[in-house]
């Protein structure tokens, strides 16, 4: 990204001619237009009253309420802005940043081996970095696949500020996307610890747009790392009193050294996200803390060697072996609404070949007299368009079953049943889901058709 391409995009947004934009900074059209295309730098001291004047008047053209989503093809990581001004200093940055870059390129003495590094310190800069650096290496040149690796604690503990507000506003299916967290499971937390609002959401949000795993690790470094292969490292760390830094990394050695030392953490890892593919070794283990969460998948990994309708699973064995040891079950509404009203779990998940109207009628009315003879409140019906299965034990991990659907793929994460319990409970609380007639109103609408 240039500071011309920025200020190209941003006037087209904003439905600003570059004349008018000229005139409103006491330019010339033909200086705005050299600008535009590359032909001139600007001076430090232009640099400063450029970007200042650009990010004020487009930030008054710009905003309202959720006019994130205009700039969300500019920036695919954006902010949910909640005023003028905190829109005016996120392009203030961005130009900022671009203006950097533009110099960087002009001079014929750096490589990528001499490149420096930037630093950003304070809650806001960092946040608002972190947007402008991915999108900026999102929107460049397209790469056949963007392996990510971070260590950063996003879900919890110390940098939830940093990353609240953050909307990654990128279409399913644009990128190839790949994103391996590491976090610590084993760590006691400390006194104040504490998870992010929406854990499990943010969960199904990301796997909208990547390919997500979760890896146990311990780092014993302060700092934590956001990398994108081969391409940049941000590095975030704390001053004292708490206020965060990031460094963004581009010299070539660096990002040699961390893919050399990621490689090497993934060899000890422990892995906590599965795909259908690579499961069976993990259900397959001798018994251990996992085993109460690894029962729970292996039920509902059974579901996927399902080939004939007449293998489908009993409710009664199904909801028992689930429910064992006091677990509760969430499913999403639209997970149940697409077995009935399509074939895409049915045809492309489960493989079942052929499974009629009438058939899928009868698994879900299985389930629905499985529901008015037992009444459990264990088995909960959650709003949700994303298809998945939730499963809460009464050990320290729960499980997230994810069944996605353009990759025909079944995902798993554990998880602290600490980190998503209340919040699972919670929504189900104000989805407000009455299991029973949900279920019989879809069996009415289908018979309808």
């Amino acid at each position: 990204m240039t500071s011309g391409t920025l200020l190209k995009s941003l006037l087209d947004i904003a439905g600003l001619s570059q004349k008018s934009f000229a005139d409103s900074i006491f330019t010339s059209p033909s200086k705005l237009s050299k600008l535009i295309n590359g032909n001139i730098l600007l001076s430090q001291k232009e640099a400063s009253n450029f970007s200042e004047q650009a990010a004020r008047i487009l930030a008054n053209k710009i905003y309202e309420p959720n006019c994130c989503f205009k700039l969300k093809d500019l920036f695919p990581f954006i902010i949910d802005f909640s005023s003028r001004n905190e829109l005016y200093e996120f392009l203030l940055t961005a130009f900022s940043y671009t203006i950097i870059l533009d110099l960087e390129t002009a001079d014929e003495s750096l490589s990528d081996r001499t490149i420096r590094n930037l630093h950003y310190s304070g809650t806001k800069p960092c946040k608002y970095m972190f947007c402008i650096i991915c999108s900026d290496y999102l929107t460049r040149e397209r790469l056949s696949e963007y392996e990510f690796f971070t260590s950063l604690p996003r879900y919890s503990d110390k940098y939830i500020e940093c990353f609240d507000h953050i909307m990654p506003l990128i279409p399913t299916g644009k990128f190839k996307i790949s994103m391996q967290q590491f976090f610590y499971l084993q760590r006691k937390p400390a006194a104040g610890f504490r998870y992010r609002d929406g854990f499990a959401r943010r969960i199904f949000q990301e796997e909208e747009y990547s390919d997500l795993y979760f890896w146990q690790l311990d780092f014993e470094s302060s700092n934590h790392f956001f990398m994108l292969k081969n391409q940049f490292i941000l590095l975030f760390n704390e001053y004292v009193g708490g206020t965060p830094q990031v460094t963004l990394i581009r010299n070539r050695a660096q990002l040699n050294h961390y893919t050399a030392f990621v490689e090497s953490a993934m060899q000890k890892a422990s892995r906590r996200s599965f795909c259908q593919e690579n499961v069976a070794d993990f259900l397959n283990h001798k018994a251990d803390r996992d085993e109460e969460v690894r029962n729970k998948m292996r039920v509902i990994s059974q579901l996927a060697h399902v080939r004939d309708s007449t293998e489908f699973p009993d409710p009664l064995q199904f909801f028992n072996s689930i429910l064992k040891d006091g677990a509760a079950f969430y499913i999403t509404s639209d997970a149940l609404a697409d077995f009935l009203f399509s074939r895409s779990i049915s045809g492309q998940l489960l493989k079942i070949e052929d499974l009629s109207p009438v058939n899928r009628i009868k698994h879900v009315r299985n389930f629905y007299k499985y529901l008015d003879q037992h009444k459990n409140k264990q088995i909960n019906i959650i709003d949700s368009h994303i298809f998945s299965v939730v499963i809460i034990c009464q050990g320290s991990n729960s499980l997230i079953c994810l069944i996605n659907i353009p990759r025909n793929n079944l995902k798993y994460h554990i998880l602290q049943t600490q980190s998503i319990a209340d919040e699972m409970a919670e929504w189900a609380k104000l989805s407000a889901v009455d299991s029973f007639q949900f279920i019989k109103t879809l069996m009415r609408q289908i018979r309808d058709q």
